[in-house]
This record gives C-alpha cells, sequence and structure tokens, in this order.
C-alpha cells in the first residue's frame, strides 16, 4: 500500500517538471517570434534555362534580340571576330539567329531535357556554333564572314557568356525591383 503513494507522488512531480520544462520551452519560443529573424543569405545556383525576362513571348523575343544584336556586335566590333558589309545585314543576322535560338531552345527543353541536364548545358553551345556556322555559310554568305572557325567557336564561347552572366544580373535586378 506504501507503494501506491509513492507512485502517484512520483508521478505527480514528472508531470511538475514537465509542466515547468513546457513553460521554459514556451518562454523561449516567445523571445524568439519578438526578435526579428533574419534569414541568412544562401548562396545558390540556379540554371535558368528559358532566359526569361517577360512572361509575354513577343515581349521576351525583342528583348532577347536586343541583347543578342548589342553583345554581338560589341563582340565582334572588340575582337574582329568577323566582316560584314553593312550594319542592316548584322542586324538581319542577328534576327534570323534570335529565332532559330528560340525554336532550338524550346525544342531542347520540350524534348530533351535530360539530355540538357546531363550536358550540363552544353548542348546548347555547340548548337549555337552549328546556328552560327550555318549562317555564316549557308545563309550571308557574301554579306557576314567569321575569320575562321576557331574564332567562330571563340565568339559563340564570348558572346553566351557575357550574354548569360549581363541576363542573370538583369533578371536578378528586375525581380528585385518588382519585389519592393
Amino acid at each position: 500500500m506504501n507503494q501506491e503513494p509513492e507512485k502517484n507522488n512520483q508521478n505527480e512531480e514528472e508531470l511538475e517538471e514537465l509542466r515547468e520544462v513546457i513553460k521554459k520551452l514556451e518562454e523561449l519560443q516567445k523571445q524568439q517570434n519578438k526578435t526579428p529573424k533574419k534569414r541568412p543569405r544562401r548562396p545558390f545556383i540556379a540554371i535558368e534555362f528559358g532566359g526569361v525576362f517577360h512572361h509575354n513571348r513577343i515581349i521576351n523575343f525583342v528583348f532577347s534580340f536586343i541583347l543578342n544584336f548589342t553583345f554581338a556586335f560589341f563582340v565582334i566590333e572588340i575582337f574582329d571576330f568577323a566582316v560584314y558589309s553593312d550594319i542592316i545585314n548584322m542586324v538581319a543576322l542577328m534576327l534570323l539567329y534570335s529565332v532559330v535560338e528560340e525554336f532550338y531552345r524550346t525544342y531542347l527543353l520540350m524534348k530533351h531535357f535530360s539530355l540538357i541536364l546531363k550536358s550540363f548545358g552544353t548542348i546548347f553551345f555547340f548548337g549555337y556554333i552549328v546556328i552560327f556556322f550555318v549562317l555564316d555559310q549557308y545563309v550571308f554568305i557574301k554579306t557576314f564572314n567569321f575569320v575562321n572557325g576557331t574564332l567562330l567557336a571563340f565568339f559563340v564561347l564570348i558572346f553566351t557568356l557575357t550574354r548569360y552572366f549581363f541576363g542573370t544580373y538583369l533578371r536578378r535586378f528586375l525581380r528585385r525591383v518588382e519585389s519592393r
């Protein structure tokens, strides 16, 4: 008989201890809720396959064309990778390139996404080389010419890298402005 009251006292003591622990936890939680939490910014790597600047496809295409033309023009002018007859042909080349690139990128994203992931995006690079090669050799035969094949590859490399970094920076800037 003496054991039963002892057990009850022991249970009551344990319950009281648990209540105290719960009260302390509640107080800690209240204190944490009062202090504003600033989540530390973790750096992350984002792969943006579509390069979307705007949700309207036409506006996005026009913006991409302007970026393509601007960067291609500056890379060609700075490094003398190619020779072109006049600026109108350069605009036509980049307009046609932008259209073909849009179809190529959309096709790969829709039909061969796993290939993009497996190649870490280098499939785009080789595709861009092929697009510029075809436009250079078969479409703009007398009005636009890369000096040689090696410079074509370096042009595409510099062009895509500068476009990627600038586009990523611009998209982040636009998102920051929209979130305000």
